[in-house]
């Protein structure tokens, strides 16, 4: 009975140690067609999976023998192409197997371990692992299958010298235990097995590390986890089986003999233990050589042996790739390899290796090689020093491998980096700084504004000047936003000359543009930085052979730190004083005109109220002939009776229109409203010969003029536009011009209004032809009663009016002896309190009237 138990206990444990070897072979043959898989899968390409993957699939298969078949299955299920020892697989549908479906589908990531299933080709075991194949964009491509069969399964069952075991694989990927081929067949696992595994039952006991061993009435079972932790391996022997086993060794032949065979019996069992632990760990060291030299091979990693007492290096197939060598062709001297290295890096990589030898490191190094043809390659090395009993380095063992790519990576990681930092330095810029001028922006001022208000002592002096290029949008319209664009860069350029050194200076948006200074000299800085600019700014700006003069209007505020909230708000009052104080000059801040600059916005919203309920009227005053004084027509003016302040005056409202953009609506609505006052007199029987009408150049270049002018026809009149001569005729462009002839195509004359006050030349007027000129009302007044007295300007107008053949019309005459001067020096049309006040339609009417009965009498 001893004997019998000895027995037991014998099987039993030897049941376990080769199961647990079973599991350790298992997972050496799982890890290796893991890293082919690997390998295969990172040489193709999904644009060409039927040959790119050849190269990878010889050097697999050549290099792992326990591989039976590597397949590329492209991403409807077929395979396209790969090995299999048995025949060709290209053709097969694979479409329904699990390692294919769950990398279609994407349940699955990475590695896929099948269950063990029969091959379609040979219908014999299989055991697959697959990785899937993905597009440039990312999208299923395919898949890698690494396959091994039936005859490598029964390695598995060497150890165990007893034909009743079966072996199970668990895949943790499904859980299932799946039955691998064995000398008995693949039958299906005992329900009595498979639930005490899963209860887990007392009885289970663990005699071994990752182990466990269930005793069960039907079964002896094992379940050891591979090293890898990927699966399990469940080996089972049935009672019966070992009951026997054991009974044959306890009755053999007597006490005495039962000990001689019981001596022998073990003896052959420990050679045979020996003998299969030895082709265990032979099938061991052979799986874990083809790993080693796959894993080199795969990933270009050579090894070299250095003997450095008899200076002779020995280099692997792969160190003679890597440094562009055939096979064999490597001289084994250390004077050889130091030849392919780069010249540049010869020392450094000899320095590297000396001084390893002298402290006695590892050697860890990267340097350049040179190829036979002449590539340039980086290498990294890495090596492990070996030293006598004296201590002195005799041996170094190492590895290189090619890295020029991470280099070429790195390197350009590090320019990508450097251009991301001059990214991020011009994003920055540019946040602060405008594009087209290079000065600090709006955003880049109140920073500065901040800091220094921030940093500032309360007492600290300082001054702002808000500055507005006059008539920018007029030239911009005009000329183009090139030119708009030059005169900014111009003005912004003569403005950086003008300020002091320490100045900020910023384009604050479109024409504006502001400097800011600090310190005790501040205010008189500022003061004279704008008189430098200001004066700068009266010569004209050359853009392309042409002239384009323009003015700036600045605003200077002037407070010390502590009062500065107000300054930049201050400024821009200044400045709106400046413009609506004619423009073209400096004006410092005050009280006074803080309560100016409210009175405007406030005229400013009742305007666009007034618009907006159509409050605006037209009154006309007339004009008449120099020498019958009979009427030759009617100028249209606005008026603006308010319902609270009574009537505003034009020259109060009408600069606020034209700051605001205003001036194109209401001239449209002064011309609308004279056509139709035209046709209701005209429809009375009253002569209206002609009716003149103010027309501002944003109005003039509306795109919608002609369509306004289209639905007023038939005109009950002649018609006549009025443009502002205050306006710069010396640069005029060529659709101006066209908008002018057209105009005259359609019978409205052109006059240029306040002549003599602005920039008009000869030159302009020969161009523009206009047909009347209308002398400026300032001309007139300022000339004495007598011809002797007559302004030499408006006489001077008066003789161009005769050579060029235009009209002249005479504004603010206010007595008869001024009619008749100008009658004599040639002005053929007279207008001003003498004749007429401006009236409304009403009184237009019954004046008509009265100088016709007067005419008559």
């Amino acid at each position: 009975m001893l004997q019998y138990h000895r027995a037991w206990s014998q099987a039993t444990k030897a049941l376990v140690d080769n199961s647990a070897l079973a599991a350790d072979h298992m997972d050496l043959l799982v890890r290796s067609m893991r890293l082919s898989a690997e390998t295969v899968a990172e040489a193709v390409s999904a644009d060409d999976l039927v040959h790119s993957g050849d190269d990878a699939i010889q050097t697999v298969t050549d290099e792992n023998v326990g591989i039976a078949a590597v397949l590329i299955i492209d991403s409807t299920g077929h395979v396209v192409d790969g090995h299999y020892k048995n025949g060709t697989p290209v053709g097969l549908d694979l479409s329904d197997r699990p390692y294919f479906t769950r990398h279609r589908d994407g349940t699955w990531q990475g590695l896929y371990i099948n269950a063990p299933l029969r091959a379609r080709v040979d219908q014999t075991w299989s055991l697959p692992v697959s990785l899937p194949i993905s597009t440039a964009d990312g999208r299923f491509g395919g898949v890698v299958a690494v396959v091994a069969q039936e005859d490598y399964f029964s390695h598995l069952y060497r150890p165990f010298a007893a034909k009743d075991v079966q072996i199970y694989l668990r895949l943790h990927t499904d859980g299932r235990f799946v039955a691998l081929p064995g000398p008995q067949g693949a039958p299906p696992l005992l329900t009595a097995v498979e639930a005490a595994i899963a209860q887990r039952p007392p009885q289970s006991s663990a005699p071994q590390p990752g182990t466990l061993r269930f005793d069960l009435p039907e079964a002896v079972a094992t379940l050891s986890e591979s090293p890898s932790g990927l699966f399990d391996v469940l080996v089972l022997r049935r009672h019966a089986a070992l009951q026997a086993q054991a009974r044959n060794v306890a009755v053999r032949g007597g006490f005495g003999v039962f000990l001689g065979a019981a001596f022998l019996a073990l003896a052959g069992l420990s050679l045979v233990r020996w003998a299969n632990a030895a082709r265990t760990e032979a099938e061991r060291a052979r799986f874990l050589g083809e790993r080693l030299r796959l894993a080199t091979t795969a990933g270009g990693i050579g090894v070299w042996d250095y003997d450095i007492v008899n200076n002779h290096e020995v280099w692997d197939e792969t160190m003679h790739r890597l440094y562009g060598l055939a096979p064999g062709s490597f001289s084994g001297t250390h004077a050889h390899w130091l030849r392919m290295v780069h010249p540049e890096d010869r020392e450094q990589a000899v320095s590297a290796f000396r001084d390893a030898m002298q402290r006695g490191n590892d050697l860890s190094n990267e340097f350049r090689i040179v190829t036979p043809a002449g590539e340039i390659r980086v290498m990294a090395t890495h090596a492990r020093l070996f030293r006598d009993r004296n201590r002195k380095p005799v041996r170094a063992i190492g590895v290189n491998y090619d890295i020029s790519e991470r280099v070429a990576r790195e390197h350009e990681l590090q320019l990508a980096r450097a251009e991301a930092e001059a990214a991020r330095a011009r994003i920055a810029h540019d946040a602060l700084h405008d594009p087209l001028t290079g000065l600090a922006n709006r955003r880049g001022m109140d920073d500065h504004l901040q800091r220094c208000l921030q940093t500032a002592d309360p007492q600290t002096p300082m001054a702002y000047l808000h500055i507005d290029v006059d008539r920018f949008k007029a030239i911009n319209d005009v000329f183009g936003h090139p030119a708009g664009d030059h005169l900014l860069s111009t003005v912004a350029r003569l403005l950086a000359e003008a300020a002091p050194p320490g100045a900020k200076v910023a384009r604050m948006g479109g024409d504006e543009f502001a400097v800011f200074l600090q310190g005790p000299r501040a205010a008189r800085l500022a003061q004279a930085c704008a008189e430098q600019f200001l004066k700068a700014c009266r010569e004209p700006v050359d853009y392309g052979g042409r002239k384009l003069w323009f003015s700036v209007s600045i605003g200077l505020s002037c407070h010390s730190a502590e009062a500065a909230e107000s300054m930049v708000q201050n400024a821009d009052i200044a400045l709106y004083g400046a413009k609506n104080a004619g423009r073209d000059r400096i004006v410092p801040f005050s009280p006074e005109l803080r309560l100016r600059v409210e009175e405007t916005k406030r005229i400013a919203d009742k305007l666009v109220d007034a618009l907006r309920r159509d409050r605006l009227e037209v009154h006309f005053q007339p004009q008449v002939s120099a020498i019958s004084h009979e009427l030759m027509g009617v100028e249209a003016l606005v008026r603006w009776r308010d319902p609270e302040d009574g009537m505003i005056r034009p020259d109060t409202f009408l600069p606020v229109a034209r700051e605001m953009g205003l001036m194109g609506r209401i001239d449209a609505l002064v011309l609308r409203k004279s056509i139709e006052a035209a046709h209701r007199l005209v429809a009375r029987g009253l002569d209206l010969p002609r009716i003149s009408v103010n027309v501002d150049l944003q109005r003039l270049m509306q795109p919608d003029l002609f369509d306004d002018l289209v639905d007023l026809h038939p005109l009950p009149c002649a018609l006549s536009f009025e443009l502002l001569e205050t306006l710069d005729y010396d640069e005029i462009t060529d659709s101006l011009l066209e908008v002018l002839a057209r105009l005259r195509a359609m019978g409205i004359a052109i006059e240029i209004d306040d002549f003599g006050r602005g920039r008009t030349s000869l030159a302009t007027l020969q161009r523009i032809r206009p047909d009347r000129l209308k002398i400026d009302r300032s001309l007139i007044t300022q000339g004495g009663p007598t011809p002797e007295a007559i302004d030499p300007v408006v006489e001077a107008i008066c003789n161009i009016g005769g050579a060029l053949n235009i009209g002249l019309t005479a504004e603010g005459v206010e007595g008869p002896e001024q009619a008749r001067v100008l009658a004599r020096h040639g002005c053929d049309c007279l207008q001003g309190f003498y004749f007429a006040r401006p009236m409304a339609e009403a009184d237009l009417a019954n004046w008509i009237l009265q100088n016709h009965a007067l005419k008559t009498a």
